[in-house]
């Protein structure tokens, strides 16, 4: 198997910090479409949708509810690195971020390596697998994809699950 690793990966263009209740990065929650867009830059703006726009090769996406962004999901790119208390998410195994993140919750969590929703700091990690292993060869599970939402997602997300 060919050793895929990330271009320049040490030299990433950008650096974004998640930091619930705030944003990833360069966007906030609470900021409008238009903010969002001239926040990350048009270089980067891939596709939008009705309630949702998508940069950088479709792996940061913003959702909208009443033009203000509610959810913030990003993926692995090349193009940066996203930390969370000072560790890389797309470079730490699943069950340690895991762990990393239930150290600032009130409650204990349960790993789950399909997906989760910590209530406290509103953070979603969704489908852990070797394969968006961009680091080491595909070796450790590593997750798809880390958001975090505001209250009002939250309390959508947590009607969808009651129903």
């Amino acid at each position: 198997m060919k050793l895929v690793k990330f271009k320049n990966w040490q030299n990433h263009s950008m650096k974004f910090k998640i930091l619930p209740h705030i944003g990833i990065g360069p966007v906030k929650l609470g900021m409008t479409k238009e903010e969002v867009k001239e926040s990350v830059g048009n270089k980067y703006y891939c596709a939008s949708s009705e309630n949702i726009d998508y940069y950088f090769e479709n792996s940061f996406q913003v959702e909208f509810e009443n033009n203000k962004a509610d959810f913030i999901g990003i993926s692995s790119n090349d193009s940066y690195i996203v930390t969370y208390e000072g560790k890389n998410v797309f470079d730490t195994k699943a069950e340690k971020l895991f762990a990393l993140i239930t150290e600032n919750e009130k409650l204990n969590h349960e790993y789950n390596s399909d997906e989760y929703l910590f209530p406290d700091q509103i953070i979603s990690l969704w489908e852990a697998d070797s394969q968006y292993d961009n680091y080491e060869s595909y070796s450790r599970e590593i997750w798809a994809q880390i958001g975090i939402g505001s209250s009002s997602y939250f309390e959508a997300v947590s009607r969808y699950r009651d129903a």
